[in-house]
């Protein structure tokens, strides 16, 4: 029922997920299908003393529910035993997600000032500067074509991103290319010979230009990136397919862009998010921060003297 409904990635997740259960009733001779309140409850004690996040066992636990009730069977997810195990999990771990480490536009000029020349240069200036002002998510950013692209007289230029991951009916949203972006964007198709079909491809060797890039293969390239501009290993290690899109929400928060067209930019449904990636900016411009700065407490040692 669900196919053609969600996203590939989604299916795959709801698969594994399922499979997980599965794996935990059969090992505890539990039924699967239709499972007991009491099984769902225990596999989210199990799961939370794996140390999966919140979040992920929430997702679990949806992913039961929609079993059920696709085989017309009483949802026992919504039963207080359920509930009760949630509500347990909350008080015993915490929810906060780990933030993919931002891929600014600071740590974009480092790199394209440094990486030399050839075509894996060409391709992650044009990588980075395309994902940082569209904002696009990994599967939005190798998805994209270039008859997505529009070159304008002055320089600039615009990218539909067709399908994001809150975009279920393919509505798409244009995106901003800044002079800089769509010069790096140019030199990557013009060396690339690309023409038609997707604009970022795998390379193979030095020379030789492979097919579409794979969402996967996103990630090792913004962490190739962060580790030639020096970026410390702890940071590295943090460094996601996201990287870019973090980074770009949290310098248009520096630079006092409002919520809304942060939201906009970012394709977001809610300001969930963006207030999420830049509440370090947001902290340093706290009340607290404010009443501090008033009050002295931030003078360096010289200018108190």
């Amino acid at each position: 029922m669900a196919e053609g409904a969600y996203s590939a990635n989604t299916l795959r997740a709801q698969k594994a997920d399922g499979a997980i259960f599965q794996s935990f009733c059969e090992l505890h001779g539990e039924r699967y299908l239709p499972a007991d309140p009491k099984t769902i409850r225990a596999f989210i004690d199990d799961r939370v003393k794996a140390g999966k996040k919140p979040a992920t066992i929430k997702r679990y636990v949806a992913t039961i529910a929609r079993v059920h009730i696709a085989a017309r069977l009483l949802n026992p997810c919504s039963s207080e035993a359920v509930r009760l195990g949630l509500k347990k999990m909350g008080r015993e771990t915490s929810a906060r997600q780990d933030q993919a480490h931002p891929l600014g536009w600071k740590d974009i000029k480092d790199f394209i000032a440094s990486a030399g020349e050839g075509l894996r240069a060409d391709r992650e200036r044009a990588m980075l500067c395309v994902a940082y002002e569209t904002l696009a998510r990994r599967g939005e950013l190798v998805a994209l074509e270039v008859a997505d692209l529009d070159f304008h007289p002055d320089g600039t230029g615009q990218a539909l991103i067709r399908r994001g991951k809150t975009d279920a009916e393919g509505q798409g949203r244009m995106a901003y290319l800044s002079r800089a972006t769509v010069k790096w964007l140019k030199i990557w198709l013009e060396h690339a010979t690309i023409d038609e079909g997707a604009v970022f491809r795998r390379l193979i060797g030095k020379n030789q230009v492979g097919g579409p890039l794979n969402p996967g293969s996103i990630a090792p390239i913004f962490k190739r990136v962060a580790q030639w501009i020096g970026m410390p290993a702890r940071f590295v290690d943090q460094v996601s397919g996201h990287s870019t899109r973090v980074g770009a929400a949290q310098d248009l928060a520096e630079l006092d862009i409002d919520l809304a067209a942060i939201t906009q930019a970012g394709g977001w449904k809610s300001p969930r998010m963006p207030l999420k990636y830049a509440e370090k900016i947001n902290a340093a411009r706290s009340g607290m921060a404010r009443a501090a700065a008033a009050a002295g407490r931030d003078k360096s040692v010289s200018e108190k003297g």
